[in-house]
């Protein structure tokens, strides 16, 4: 049901994965300027397993950089949209066994506050764990509690969010800027449930049945081992929020808005054939944190 971190590690991005997009908003390289970090051992970046990610969005007029500095104000200064997309401690980079530090200094957690609230635009988007752990602190900040577990919808299938079981929220997002872009129907891939405080709004909300799993490596490794779940109903799986002069969306669940192919052949992600939808919500998302959807 839950793959191992080796098998993982040999997802590639599918280059023959492409996005039909009909009215592109901007000329391109016109647009705005998106930064994908790629300075966290981040295990998705920009010319690697998210490269269908980058594709997507430049092929909209976005103009793609991959940031491999630190966060400061002057490195972020000429981002609309930062993406950060499962990154991780050097501890963590290669041994997935817990615990899980944090991916981001105090110095990173502290600039990044301050930018969102003075305008900056932040797709925050952590897997499940150990990518949610390393994730926590910087979340923490912006009043969400991420849960460094492996959560699935239905226990061995891929996970549907539509809004005929009602696990859609209601969102500009979801809405899209016409009924072609609206999205009802979304796909995800195993990731972790989180909390949220304040005016956070949801987009993906597990159902009933829904289960988290606190599954360390070596339950991986011991296929005997017992492992320790419980109920994650109502509990959110995206979300989004405004802050101050700022927007902030999060996605607990990173495949979503990739295009990979697994070591045994399997599609995951924008390419599968249950992600009919998932393109177009990946790039609304982009749209309303750059101000292209209101």
């Amino acid at each position: 049901m839950l793959m191992t971190p080796a098998l993982c590690a040999q997802q590639s991005s599918d280059n023959e994965f492409s996005f039909q997009n009909a009215a592109p908003l901007y000329p391109p390289d016109t647009g705005p300027i998106v930064c994908i970090d790629s300075a966290h051992y981040n295990y998705h970046t920009a010319t690697g397993r998210y490269k269908p990610f980058a594709d997507l969005i430049s092929g909209d007029g976005f103009q793609v950089q991959s940031l491999q500095a630190l966060f400061t104000l002057d490195a972020l200064a000429d981002c609309t949209v930062l993406v950060v997309a499962n990154a991780l401690s050097e501890q963590n980079r290669n041994d997935w066994s817990y615990p899980h530090n944090s991916a981001f200094t105090r110095g990173e957690i502290d600039a990044l506050q301050p930018w969102v609230r003075n305008g900056g635009n932040m797709l925050l988007i952590a897997d499940h764990a150990p990518f949610a752990g390393a994730a926590a602190d910087l979340a923490a900040v912006f009043a969400l509690l991420m849960q460094d577990v492996y959560s699935v919808q239905a226990p061995g299938e891929t996970d549907i969010f539509s809004t005929e079981q009602n696990t859609l929220g209601e969102h500009p997002i979801l809405a899209g800027r016409d009924n072609a872009e609206s999205i009802n129907r979304l796909a995800t891939f195993t990731g972790q449930p989180f909390r949220t405080l304040g005016n956070w709004q949801p987009l993906l909300i597990f159902g009933p049945g829904s289960l988290a799993y606190i599954n360390p490596q070596q339950s991986f490794q011991e296929q005997n081992a017992a492992i320790d779940a419980f109920s994650v109903n109502g509990w959110t799986h995206a979300a989004a929020r405004e802050l101050q002069q700022g927007r902030l969306v999060v996605l607990g669940e990173a495949a979503m808005c990739s295009a990979q192919i697994a070591a045994n052949g399997i599609a995951m992600g924008m390419n599968h054939p249950e992600a009919g939808q998932n393109a177009q919500f990946c790039l609304n998302i982009i749209r309303w944190l750059s101000r292209a959807i209101n």
